[in-house]
């Protein structure tokens, strides 16, 4: 019996009624009316006393002196009671910054509610699956690069690198002498075992992008980075083997639950837009701006031709 009911509650559809059923009962308990800020009873209870107390120590690594803890009681009830007066004067209507913070602490509930779904067995596995290559590592890839200084060479940069490229490629695999054919360089002329990434992050997207085409084995050249010209002897490309699920489980899951809860704030705030009547008044075309492709065509057709 006990199975049965596991079962049952780990079911998306059950997870989702529940988590409905938290929020407006959440609504329920700790909404106040509009009319309910006519109370004047503003009660500071030991449970907001105690959120004090943690929220300070959290900041500050130390408890609040009683100095400290009075200070924050007093901020509590100035703003409570501006708060209560706004609402009552109707200040919160069709204030932007309002409306959109209460919108986005509605947000944050349904957010942190939908947290708590669970995935049912083997949903991980299957969202693993279907997304495999995301956690595959990058691979790598391990070559040498002899640079050519346009600033020193000039004009015979790209000449000197095709005259340098014919030895490299009659000397076969680099050496210590034969690398010495160009200029001196800044940055490192052996990488190994190095992502795309990684390179890039040193000679340039565009570079990594060149190399990544050329076949191992052989020189080549020449390759262009934002520092000049290059000739490059690939030596190796290895491909990462496939992810393991248990390895990235916890990826997985993290990334399972970002989705759920992004759906989830989708369907949630489309079930409350079919509570209301939405009437959207006609948007006036001569204030807002044409698409790029009507706008060449505007000008083109208004165009003043020249006296």
């Amino acid at each position: 019996m006990s199975n049965k009911f596991t079962r049952v509650f780990k079911e998306p559809l059950i997870q989702f009624l529940i988590i409905g059923a938290a929020i407006y009962g959440a609504y329920a308990m700790f909404a106040t009316p509009e009319e309910d800020f006519r109370d004047t009873l503003v009660h500071v209870d030991s449970n907001r006393i105690n959120a004090f107390i943690s929220e300070w120590e959290s900041r500050w690594n130390r408890p609040p002196t009683r100095e400290e803890i009075d200070g924050l009681i007093q901020s509590y009830i100035k703003e409570d009671v501006l708060y209560r007066q706004a609402v009552a004067m109707g200040l919160n209507e069709d204030d932007p910054i309002t409306r959109r913070r209460m919108a986005q602490k509605l947000e944050f509930l349904t957010s942190d509610l939908a947290m708590m779904v669970q995935p049912a067995e083997g949903a991980l596995e299957q969202y693993f699956a279907d997304n495999s290559e995301a956690y595959r590592a990058p691979d790598l890839m391990t070559f040498s690069q002899v640079f050519f200084d346009p600033d020193s060479r000039g004009n015979n940069t790209l000449e000197d690198a095709a005259e340098a490229l014919l030895k490299l490629q009659a000397a076969g695999v680099p050496t210590e002498e034969s690398m010495q054919v160009g200029d001196g360089f800044m940055l490192q002329s052996d990488f190994v075992s190095v992502t795309a990434t990684e390179a890039a992050r040193q000679m340039g997207t565009g570079f990594v992008e060149a190399v990544v085409q050329l076949e191992p084995g052989s020189w080549h050249g020449p390759v262009l980075s934002g520092y000049g010209v290059h000739l490059v002897y690939v030596y190796s490309y290895e491909k990462s083997p496939p992810p393991v699920f248990e390895d990235v489980q916890a990826a997985v899951l993290e990334n399972w639950q970002f989705e759920q809860r992004e759906q989830f704030n989708v369907d949630f705030l489309e079930n409350l837009k079919t509570r209301y009547e939405i009437v959207i008044d006609e948007i006036p075309s001569e204030r807002i701006l044409l698409r790029p492709d009507e706008t060449a065509t505007v000008n083109e057709t208004t165009q003043v031709p020249a006296s």
